[in-house]
């Protein structure tokens, strides 16, 4: 990637809570870039970061609060922004978050009358030639499929929702012994795009269950005002993230120092920010490790020091309901 990422790394107290963490679970679910195969993908996806920056919106809202959660600003949407996904055994937080973040963003769109999921899936099988499906991706070229192509409504795995259900069952992130360790699960890639639904309950048609967006972009760089405006006025975001061994055991509080390997980077779902009581402030997070990872699926994050780089590559789009 370019010279000028940076990886800020605090060595300062830490104020967070961490559990016991599974090593075997972050070959699987992290977009690893140890090997040659993943290194390349890595720098391949965000070559071309340089363009589609989004500098000015008029639309934005400039009166920024303190504090602010999506779910309870966006009421009409609570459930579906809350929604914490399970990615499984499987590198695909770049398909997941993107997939998410358009949902809810849809449903912002029209005031609460969508709240079906978009097809993770559908983003891994149908992407361009650049998509691995669950050996990583670019999050930026799974938003420029909404633009282009459009994709389908999916719900979770077994769900029976959607045209497109995911296909990796949910496991064990993080030592939940009543679910199967997610080394231990077999990976369905499904990077064959089917254009046609695999639910065979879903009645509606592959062409006309696609949703589109009308433009996709990243925010400016490091611009931490204008990724509140982005959530304040659209809704959720994706963002990337570098995942250092300690974040796998993320509880609690806000997370600002980091310890042991370099695991690999993933993409998380921003859905606002706030203040804890000792003045650290932080991003409110979703991840798609469950909700038995972390503090019920979601985790804080510092903010306004582009830490783990996760102010860098923050991505989104603008839903059409045309």
């Amino acid at each position: 990637m370019h010279s000028f990422i940076s990886f800020v790394i605090f060595v300062s107290s830490v104020i967070w809570v961490a559990t016991a963490t599974d090593v075997a679970f972050t070959k699987s679910s992290n977009e690893n870039f140890r090997s040659k195969t993943r290194k390349s993908v890595q720098k391949i996806n965000y070559d071309n970061w340089l363009k589609d920056r989004k500098t000015f919106d008029i639309s934005y809202k400039t009166d920024i609060p303190k504090e602010f959660d999506a779910r309870q600003y966006f009421v009409n949407c609570a459930n579906v922004i809350g929604d914490v996904k399970d990615q499984g055994n499987c590198a695909s937080s770049w398909a997941v978050a993107v997939a998410s973040a358009f949902t809810d963003r849809l449903c912002i769109a029209t005031n609460g009358k969508f709240t079906e999921n978009l097809s993770a899936q559908n983003l891994m099988s149908c992407g361009n030639s650049e998509k691995l499906g669950c050996d990583g991706g670019s999050a930026f070229k799974a938003w420029e499929l909404t633009l282009d192509k459009g994709i389908v409504t999916g719900g979770n795995f077994n769900s029976n929702e959607g045209c497109q259900p995911y296909k990796n069952r949910p496991c064990d992130h993080y030592g939940d012994s009543n679910m199967t360790n997610c080394s231990n699960l077999h990976r369905t890639q499904m990077t064959i795009c089917r254009k046609k639904c695999t639910n065979k309950n879903y009645k509606v048609k592959y062409e006309d269950n696609l949703h589109k967006t009308s433009v996709v972009y990243m925010t400016s760089w490091t611009n931490v005002t204008q990724i509140q405006q982005e959530i304040m006025t659209y809704g959720p975001v994706t963002a990337f993230m570098y995942v250092y061994e300690n974040f796998m055991g993320y509880k609690e509080g806000v997370y600002k120092s980091t310890a042991g390997d370099l695991i690999g980077y993933h993409h998380v779902k921003l859905i606002g920010w706030g203040v804890d009581n000792d003045g650290n402030e932080y991003w409110l997070a979703i991840n798609s490790w469950n909700s038995n990872w972390g503090d019920n699926g979601i985790f804080k994050i510092l903010k306004g020091y582009n830490f783990c780089s996760i102010e860098l590559l923050v991505m989104a789009g603008i839903a059409d309901v045309s």
